[in-house]
């Protein structure tokens, strides 16, 4: 797997994880609410990153996928 890969995986799976760790500590029926803001904010963010980053593969195999395609249109002719 390319270094680039790993990095996003690691990355990605990291951000997950803080994600679970917000909403498990939004849960906590002591918190305050500006504490649940700053916490819903930063689960935001990350969310918006993980979906920019999955946007950003999703193009990538759609690249792949169409190179793909006219491979095989070329060698059915």
């Amino acid at each position: 797997m390319e270094r680039k890969q790993q990095k996003y995986l690691v990355t990605h799976y990291e951000n997950l994880k803080k994600i679970e760790d917000i909403v498990a500590s939004m849960e906590d029926p002591n918190l305050s609410i500006n504490e649940g803001v700053k916490l819903y904010e930063q689960g935001v963010t990350l969310a918006k990153e993980c979906l920019g980053e999955l946007n950003e593969i999703k193009g990538k195999v759609n690249v792949i996928k169409k190179d793909l395609d006219a491979y095989r249109e070329e060698s059915l002719d």
